[in-house]
């Protein structure tokens, strides 16, 4: 499900991912510590955390997901599989769905709070009102520093940065809209 918020650009959240890497003390250059950044959850946002679920305990689709919490953050709730992809085999897919999660919580944290407002035309968000768009754009940035990745092939991108083909391909796409506009 996708809510709307307030309205964001791809240019405000790779500003964004900068803040977001200080904050958790990453550098502002190479791969994203995913799983780093998951165990200092709670040390950033204090009433944040996370839990690693039986599989069967989400639905199928979902990977991970961010819900509020009884002290007034989140817990995120991740698969077991996918946690374990993500720890014992670098799954980027999986270190994905779990960075995004965390996006979630970050956004939230600085004023990217849902509307809660579902009448827009044909049930659909302008991505760059959504809160799912936001997160997963956010997540792209914080895991594949722009500047750096300039020009970068999908399978450096992927080798590099420890993401999915899918992720390393959009980024590609960044660079091809960036040259139109130049």
């Amino acid at each position: 499900m996708d809510y709307e918020t307030k309205p964001t650009s791809r240019k405000d959240l790779r500003r964004f991912a900068v803040y977001f890497r200080e904050l958790f003390d990453v550098p502002l250059s190479g791969p994203f510590p995913v799983l780093e950044v998951l165990d200092k959850l709670r040390d950033v946002f204090e009433d944040c955390d996370y839990e690693i679920v039986e599989d069967k305990k989400l639905a199928p689709q979902t990977m991970a997901r961010c819900t509020p919490n009884d002290k007034g953050g989140f817990t995120i709730e991740i698969k077991e599989t996918v946690y374990w992809g993500a720890y014992k085999k670098g799954i980027g897919a999986f270190l994905g769905f779990i960075c995004h999660e965390i996006c979630h919580v970050f956004l939230f944290e600085i004023g990217f709070t849902p509307l809660y407002n579902r009448s827009f035309e044909d049930n659909e968000v302008p991505a760059y009102c959504s809160v799912e768009w936001q997160a997963k754009a956010l997540c792209a940035e914080v895991m594949i520093p722009y500047e750096e990745s300039k020009g970068m092939k999908p399978k450096q991108i992927v080798d590099k940065y420890h993401v999915s083909q899918a992720f390393a391909a959009n980024r590609r796409k960044l660079d091809r809209a960036d040259k139109k506009k130049h």
